[in-house]
């Protein structure tokens, strides 16, 4: 690229430096991109504004592990389209820079075009990887060049904070006295698009996605009428529900929607379904009593399903003495038998074929792809957005964790 000397003409342009974080490595492979980080960087290297958003890719999450965004919170996000014209608007007039930029490009270039817009092309991105070959012999990665020059980098594989460290390593690249007529030939490859229309769509931070959502009494006290039935009785249709979520003894943040939207349509009020909640457990204390011993694996189950339901604590505390009287079990007595179909989404903690191993040891039959006759589909994340997890839904068919697998299976955590 050859240098042009408008150092002058362009001081009020600079740089964006970008950070994607996605589900994958492969966005014609339909991967997407879960969030965006753009930190805009003077010519002299100062930090002018910062914005980072989740984005809903609808579809699973993919590695979790790495980029910690739950399919809960990336749900709450836009989609890239209503984005792009926001990002558009960011990178407008400015050189795209990325700590290796190839894959921030490829990707970011990919969404763009599939959103109906443009995007700088590769050679047109600074990369910061490939000059500290330049500015700092010996390192490549992020944290590496990080430390190198004094940065304390925190929170890696989070879009703001590794678009702030790439920034970080700019700021030191501009002031290690490199003549800045070859810094202005890349200012000067800035390009300027057509205005697109205003966008609006508001982004959404993942510190703003972190707030726990309201429980399911809360928000029913909020949400439902204040006419909502409790006549006393226990509504069998909420209760076989209620079961059917508490199946992995984990409550996802969809369970928890389905639960208040079929509270509402049953119009019942927050009173009632507390008593419903008590009866679940007092049928679950009584079950786990029934042979006049408490073991700690019981005891550990009282505890979790207290906790989801919002027992009062003194109560749960005194499931751990045998109750004076028996309450009826209320639970459908869900299970695994052989020849039961489990379908498995998402990038699981055990590996795909060993779960097949294991599921077809005991008689099951694993499928990756969904099917109406499945007995449950099991998630990574529970809230996935996947194809497999919507068809789920709508036939009816529990979404599980992995744990509730080995749960329903009489699987330890480490067999």
């Amino acid at each position: 690229m050859t240098p042009i000397n408008t150092w002058g003409r362009n001081m009020g342009r600079g740089f964006a430096v970008v950070d994607l974080e996605t589900t994958g490595l492969f966005p014609q492979k339909h991967d997407r991109i879960v969030e965006v980080a753009i930190v805009h960087v003077s010519p002299t290297g100062v930090v002018e504004g910062a914005w980072e958003t989740l984005v809903n890719p609808m579809r699973d999450m993919g590695a979790q592990l790495i980029h910690g965004i739950s399919a809960a919170a990336a749900a709450r996000a836009p989609e890239f389209a209503a984005l792009a014209p926001s990002i558009a608007s960011l990178l407008r007039g400015r050189v795209p820079v990325a700590h290796n930029a190839s894959f921030d490009a490829r990707f970011l270039a990919h969404s763009m075009q599939q959103a109906g817009l443009v995007c700088p092309e590769y050679e047109y991105w600074m990369c910061t990887m490939q000059l500290a070959g330049t500015f700092l012999p010996g390192n490549r990665s992020l944290a590496d060049c990080s430390a190198a020059i004094g940065y304390a980098m925190q929170n890696a594989h989070r879009a703001s904070a590794d678009a702030l460290a790439a920034a970080a390593l700019l700021r030191a690249y501009i002031g290690a006295g490199r003549d800045p007529a070859w810094w202005d030939g890349w200012l000067a490859t800035a390009g300027e698009w057509p205005d697109e229309p205003c966008d609006t769509t508001a982004w959404l931070a993942r510190t703003d996605s972190d707030t726990a959502p309201r429980s399911v009494l809360e928000r029913l006290h909020v949400d439902v009428a204040t006419d909502a039935v409790d006549d006393g009785a226990l509504n069998l249709d909420y209760l076989a529900l209620l079961d059917r979520v508490l199946l992995d003894r984990y409550m996802s943040a969809t369970e928890t929607d389905d639960l208040i939207r079929f509270a509402a349509e049953l119009n019942l009020s927050s009173t009632a379904v507390r008593r419903i909640h008590r009866a679940y457990f007092d049928g679950l204390v009584s079950a786990a009593w029934a042979d006049d011993q408490l073991t700690a694996d019981e005891w550990a189950d009282i505890q979790k399903i207290g906790g989801l339901l919002e027992i009062d604590a003194a109560t749960i505390a005194g499931a751990a003495s045998k109750p004076d009287a028996a309450a009826p079990t209320l639970t459908t007595g869900f299970r695994l038998s052989p020849g039961d179909t489990v379908v498995i989404t998402g990038e699981t903690r055990r590996d795909r074929s060993a779960w097949f191993d294991i599921l077809t040891e005991r008689g099951l039959i694993p499928k990756d792809s969904m099917v109406k006759k499945a007995k449950v589909l099991v998630a990574a994340d529970p809230d996935s957005m996947s194809g497999k997890a919507r068809q789920a839904r709508a036939w009816g068919v529990p979404i599980v964790t992995e744990d509730g697998l080995e749960r329903l299976m009489g699987l330890g955590a480490g067999e």
